[in-house]
């Protein structure tokens, strides 16, 4: 059942969306504090503001699903299961339960490259989840999405569609020397690494060709791995290195 326009029972159920909405823990965004949220996550159960909610959709609908409150139509199913986690507050205790101490969140007037960073990091790779608990989303079928599953440190799993993570990938992204110019005199590069569907990317260094990032990125590793694949962006230079050994790097 949609919970739209017309209906007594879908009213009633945006109504008790919105009144869900109102309480304390949901009046800021669940990733970057910015007040009066207006989006949310239906699977991932959070309300996010209109800059986060940018990048939850460049992640796919199979790790979050972007709906308006005020906007868009909702299903019984999709209010009950954001009721059902019990907020952002309840939500970030899971996604946030390993943040390292010290660490800085992304706030309201945070960059959009600090935002999507965060982000990725939380829901994507979930580096903040204990290692021995993943909590996957996506797509079952052309009908429907699965909302999560769970894998637990002995082995057993909980829900459908299950992807088995067995650790941590930790690269180390030193720099680069003699880059390609692409814009006039210089470059703006960055790395993308890529593991699955998995993506992991570093900062962008504005009009360097030498630079250095000496940054650390995680990605996880499922039990059915493919190859690692790295990419210089700006430069457009793949490489794709066989398990642990990266092949020589390519020519600018």
């Amino acid at each position: 059942m949609s919970a739209g326009h017309g209906d007594p029972g879908a009213s009633a159920m945006m109504a008790k969306l919105k009144e869900f909405l109102h309480r304390s823990e949901n009046r800021i965004c669940a990733d970057c504090s910015a007040p009066d949220p207006k989006w949310a996550s239906a699977n991932i159960g959070v309300f996010i503001c209109v800059k986060c909610s940018g990048v939850h959709r460049s992640l796919g609908t199979h790790i979050s699903k972007v709906l308006s409150v005020t906007l868009d139509k909702w299903t019984d199913n999709e209010v009950e299961s954001m009721i059902e986690v019990g907020g952002n507050s309840s939500a970030n205790a899971i996604y946030e339960a390993f943040l390292p101490e010290g660490y800085q969140k992304p706030h309201p007037d945070s960059s959009q490259e600090e935002r999507e960073k965060f982000i990725r990091s939380k829901y994507e790779l979930q580096e903040f989840l204990k290692p021995s608990l993943r909590i996957v989303s996506h797509e079952t079928s052309d009908s429907g999405k699965d909302p999560g599953s769970v894998s637990h440190s002995d082995g057993s799993k909980s829900g459908i569609g299950m992807i088995e993570f067995i650790g941590i990938l930790n690269v180390k992204v030193i720099g680069g020397t003699n880059l390609a110019i692409r814009d006039m005199s210089s470059s703006d590069p960055y790395v993308v690494l890529t593991l699955g569907q998995q993506k992991a990317q570093t900062s962008v260094i504005k009009g360097n060709l030498n630079p250095v990032w000496n940054e650390e990125l995680k990605l996880s590793v499922p039990r059915e791995y493919g190859p690692l694949k790295l990419y210089s962006i700006m430069t457009w230079c793949p490489r794709t290195t066989s398990w642990g050994r990266p092949r020589s790097t390519c020519k600018q």
